[in-house]
């Protein structure tokens, strides 16, 4: 019998991409503030199931050359990619097994630290499902946590809707639709929907962000042969029945989304003696459509602890554009948006001296001491502990903040001569996104882009690369675009 979502991952290669949610250096922090005592991911043993050709994972094996990296799938095309790029790269601290996750065994005594498991639960028969969360319980660490990602409802709702339209307009409910078929027929629709009521407008709003997702892209997650949201109600209730425990979600902002009113935690405090029950709100009042949820062992030790001591242990930066104004500091977007203004003293000092230092991650008890040169009387850490870390706690809820278990440092002035490395190179030569020090992507959407990036291997002085991007592209402006990729530590490391 034919198995759908084996014959596409084996006739088509999954797209590569690097998701920062599941970056152990960030999922690490959710699960110690939960309470976990989740180990050092730079000495870790790391699995992702669905590993495709390990563009999520080949970086942190560089990143991290004391630990021990695993990525399975079940196409043969993709992990021998991945073990090419491996081999070429110098990495031993990695291996790619071609396996499917119902028959796959580590070896009795393996067990992990941290497992990805990104684009697998929503998108796999119910059986498969069950595999996974099993596995989980059988072989996370003690202190071992794992991230699963999946479509969520109600948000997912309307995509559902528009999913099985956009089948019944093609002739094709079965699948087999091309990228290029799905893109003309949203793109019809979207002519078709028109602006004229608040639901036409959202309406649109879904089928352009569908859209920017690629019609290729879209052929594996949107309208891969199976898509199977669920509330995050019936997620909690499947992992617990299969011995896991949720922690939240791995990134600290999506616990409480920004987009809620300012006097909705008051609003929703009834609930506040059922977590579970206030995060299926939080998805009803947000339309939420994806979770990135964070799970260990039902028996894993969970120690409450105090923020102010576990905070001062992770490295902290500030993501977003910082300004003065005469009654303090404002965070602004990319955008040119404000998120946010602050006027009190500690933390006009706090952000001030984050802004010295970006777009690097400092320990936070070095922003402490340089918090001073903002002060006008020293840091009191009995007065002032307290509140800066009620400031950094809510910031952190709200987005303004980044949190990591480990420094990010790298020199904010462009190398002499710029090299990406090897594994931004090879990316490059295939036309796929490069991977930032942040494991973000950088789309090289412009061919122009591609041609000028494979260029920085180090052998060129920025003079000559200019020169080089001046007869590729003479109306690009690569002075900028090479300041963009410096701050993003593109070339380092």
């Amino acid at each position: 019998m034919s198995d759908p979502v084996y014959d596409l991952y084996q006739n088509q290669a999954y797209p590569a991409m690097s998701h920062p949610s599941t970056d152990p250096a960030v999922t690490a922090v959710a699960a110690k503030l939960a309470g976990l005592d989740a180990p050092d991911p730079s000495s870790a043993r790391i699995l992702e199931i669905g590993c495709a050709s390990g563009h999520n994972l080949l970086p942190l094996a560089v990143r991290w050359p004391e630990s021990r990296i695993t990525g399975i799938d079940f196409s043969k095309s993709a992990i021998k990619e991945a073990c090419e790029i491996a081999r070429i790269a110098g990495l031993t601290n990695i291996e790619f097994i071609e396996a499917d996750l119902q028959t796959f065994d580590p070896g009795n005594d393996v067990r992990y630290d941290f497992i990805i498991c990104h684009g697998i639960y929503t998108w796999v028969p119910g059986a498969v499902r069950q595999a996974l969360l099993d596995f989980c319980n059988a072989r996370l660490s003690p202190q071992g946590s794992v991230m699963i990602s999946y479509n969520t409802l109600p948000g997912w709702s309307l995509r559902k809707s528009i999913v099985d339209l956009v089948k019944q307009l093609s002739g094709k409910t079965s699948g087999g639709l091309s990228g290029s078929e799905l893109e003309k027929i949203l793109a019809d629709l979207v002519m078709a929907a028109g602006n004229r009521t608040a639901y036409h407008r959202h309406f649109t709003q879904v089928l352009h962000d569908m859209l920017g997702q690629g019609g290729y892209f879209l052929t594996f997650d949107d309208f891969g042969p199976i898509n199977e949201p669920c509330t995050f109600l019936d997620f909690i209730a499947h992992t617990s029945r299969s011995g896991l425990r949720y922690l939240g979600e791995s990134r600290l902002s999506e616990n409480y989304p920004g987009s809620l009113a300012p006097d909705a935690l008051e609003i929703l405090q009834p609930l506040a003696n059922d977590p579970h029950l206030f995060q299926q709100t939080i998805d009803v009042l947000t339309n939420r459509t994806f979770r990135h949820s964070l799970l260990c062992r039902a028996d894993a030790p969970i120690e409450p602890r105090s923020n102010a001591a576990m905070i001062l242990k992770f490295a902290v930066r500030c993501p977003h554009v910082f300004e003065r104004v005469p009654e303090g500091v404002r965070l602004l977007n990319h955008a040119d948006e404000e998120l946010a203004r602050f006027e009190h003293p500690l933390s006009v000092a706090f952000f001030s001296a984050l802004s010295q230092f970006s777009p690097e991650t400092l320990p936070f008890h070095e922003v402490i001491v340089h918090m001073g040169e903002f002060l006008s009387e020293p840091f009191d850490f009995t007065r002032d502990l307290a509140p800066l870390v009620r400031l950094a706690t809510d910031a952190s809820r709200q987005g303004l903040i980044s949190l990591r278990c480990a420094p990010v440092r790298f020199d904010a002035a462009s190398p002499a001569m710029p090299n990406l490395g090897t594994l931004r190179l090879l990316a490059a030569g295939k036309g796929q996104p490069i991977i930032d020090v942040y494991h973000t992507p950088c789309l090289l959407d412009d061919e122009r882009k591609r041609q000028i990036a494979i260029l920085m291997n180090g052998s060129r002085t920025i003079d000559e690369l200019a020169a080089q991007a001046k007869t590729i592209a003479p109306d690009f402006n690569f002075p900028a675009w090479l300041r963009h990729l410096t701050a993003r530590g593109m070339f380092a490391g």
